[in-house]
């Protein structure tokens, strides 16, 4: 998105207007308000096709799978097993996104009747990616042929090892790759040298759906059976946390429909737990109800049983096991918040968050499960690139989570030497490392977040999509932002700024400590829920004078009636004395 110089405040930054001629041009081809033209504009939609294709995206508009780098080595050797009636082994991660590609994977290919089965490595006890203990599950299974899913681009020497058993190997994964590449049959990740595919930020349940459509375009079967997955495809990719643009925001968008029209027993056992059911999912729904769920069992435990839920046809399985995953779901909640309070406690006791950009922390006390949960959360209150090791039985386990301006994965190479192994995102990365050498870790890591981070990259700043006035806010004006669906990375649910606005009456507490209000300015007045914001329900209702305040527009539903709410993003009184931004 292209930001222009134009601070409203120190972490408040605001879009420049697009050039008058380009908005006049589009808005007379395209009955779009110019406000909504000039946010598209400046996030880089900006001709008449391009809008035209974001607004309303279509399936026949996906690109050719063969077009991604091995897909047509990978397709054969698959043909080739179920020609020769092979077994077959899906290997997949425990979190959502290989939980997802797993079970989509293993449902089409046994539509196709193959001998296929899973395998899930457990976190606790294997770690993550192809592991030898996977492999020789899988020669024991009889296996000869394994494809992964959502891992093993690292997986240079475990590719070998199951060389050795007889195993050939199909890798397809999203993850950065490293500086050799595993010798298998046949390799489809989009971050892969020479990989001309249009997105290479797939997630790894969209490169599992591309290889099925391949395979059922090989194989001549009508492709179209498998929208019925796309519902595995929103979850994983929505839930992996990668760009929603492109092939990513069309198979989501389309996605969330299947879901709310699943045939999976899981699924609507899943939304019936959480809640969900009748109401409209959407990425939030996606991110913090059904995939923490999921989530749960891995995180804790044996991720199979999430697998058994996606993929079972009976409904009483699929309630019992959705009924598993809400309670792991409540004790990973537990777990979290005293793992989170440990953490702070250790921030406030070794590190030096005057003069260091990074925070590396490490117990011998913390489950491995969450720790990726809680480096997030340690990275939202701080706004530090953030590592939590977890030691158990002579070895440490991390989970790292980085900002804006901080590529993980290159910081990572960069400290090599201090590790056992390591990969992953630009934003988030996973590492093992020897106890004895994380001293020197924490050090190389403050090192190398001191020249990799400007002061200007420390600095947590908002940016706003527009500035507008309340009278600006119709029914017609929030049902076009809908169009700008599914919300997520890259494609954020628009921010906007209004000035000088009155608060009415009292501000009151909901929840916990969630702020309520409404506000006015000129004859507009409209409701306000800010989460999070209790604090500020004081100072408000005890202090004259108008606020600045920025937001996102969306629909409250309560008791079968849509009002239009705005959501608080921030709030800053005019004498800018009280700012409220990402402050812990």
């Amino acid at each position: 998105m292209t930001w222009g110089e134009k601070p409203v405040s120190q972490n408040w930054v605001l879009a420049t207007d697009p050039p008058d001629e380009q908005v006049n041009e589009i808005a007379a081809a395209i009955d779009l308000p110019k406000t909504v033209i000039k946010i598209l504009i400046n996030r880089k939609i900006d001709t008449i096709d391009k809008i035209r294709a974001f607004i309303t995206p279509r399936m026949e508009d996906l690109s050719d799978p063969f077009i991604l780098k091995g897909m047509s080595e990978a397709v054969a050797r698959l043909t080739a097993a179920l020609r020769d009636n092979e077994r077959i082994m899906i290997y997949g991660d425990y979190d959502v996104d290989g939980i997802t590609a797993t079970a989509l994977l293993f449902l089409v290919l046994n539509r196709l009747g193959a001998q296929v089965d899973y395998y899930l490595p457990n976190r606790l006890t294997e770690g993550y990616g192809l592991t030898e203990e996977g492999i020789l599950e899988a020669k024991h299974r009889g296996i000869s042929l394994l494809v992964s899913v959502d891992t093993g681009i690292t997986a240079v020497e475990e590719v070998e090892f199951a060389r050795a058993q007889g195993i050939d190997c199909i890798i397809t994964d999203h993850h950065e790759t490293g500086d050799r590449l595993p010798n298998a049959v046949a390799i489809v990740n989009p971050k892969q040298a020479d990989c001309h595919y249009d997105l290479a930020e797939l997630s790894g349940v969209g490169v599992a759906f591309k290889l099925a459509q391949a395979l059922y375009r090989k194989l001549g079967q009508d492709a179209s059976e498998l929208d019925e997955h796309l519902d595995l495809v929103a979850l994983g990719t929505s839930a992996d946390i990668v760009p929603l643009l492109g092939e990513n925001r069309t198979l989501t968008r389309f996605g969330f429909r299947q879901i709310a029209r699943t045939t999976k027993p899981g699924l609507k056992s899943l939304a019936f737990v959480s809640g969900l059911m009748g109401k409209e999912i959407g990425t939030g729904q996606v991110v913090f109800v059904l995939a923490p769920r999921i989530n749960a069992i891995g995180r804790l435990g044996d991720a199979r049983q999430a697998i058994k839920l996606l993929t079972t046809k009976d409904e009483q399985v699929a309630a019992k096991i959705a009924r598993e995953l809400d309670a792991e779901n409540k004790r990973r909640k537990s777990i979290d918040e005293a793992t989170l309070k440990e953490a702070i406690a250790q921030i406030n006791d070794v590190c030096d968050l005057e003069n260091e950009k990074a925070i590396i922390l490490c117990s011998e006390g913390w489950h491995l499960g969450v720790i990726g949960i809680v480096a997030s959360r340690i990275v939202e209150r701080y706004h530090l690139p953030t590592v939590l090791i977890a030691i158990d039985n002579g070895e440490g386990k991390g989970s790292a989570r980085s900002i804006p301006g901080f590529h993980l994965c290159e910081a990572l190479k960069k400290c090599e030497d201090t590790l056992i192994r390591y990969g992953g995102h630009k934003y988030a990365a996973g590492l093992t490392i020897k106890p004895e050498k994380v001293e020197q870790f924490r050090q190389r890591m403050i090192e190398v977040s001191s020249y990799m981070l400007s002061d200007d990259d420390m600095i947590s700043k908002m940016f706003i999509d527009s500035e507008i006035e309340l009278d600006q806010i119709t029914r017609q004006f929030l049902d076009t932002l809908e169009l700008f669906c599914p919300f997520g990375p890259m494609n954020m649910r628009p921010v906007f700024l209004t000035r000088n606005l009155e608060v009415v009456g009292q501000p009151y507490l909901v929840g916990r400590n969630h702020l309520k209000m409404k506000v006015r300015k000129g004859n507009s007045v409209l409701d306000v829920i800010g989460f999070d914001f209790g604090d500020l329900a004081r100072p408000l209702a005890t202090r004259s004078g108008t606020i600045d305040m920025t937001y996102v527009i969306e629909y409250n539903n309560w008791n079968g009636v849509n009002r239009i709410q705005l959501r608080v993003k921030d709030i800053k009184f005019d004498a800018g004395q009280l700012p409220r931004g990402n402050a812990p």
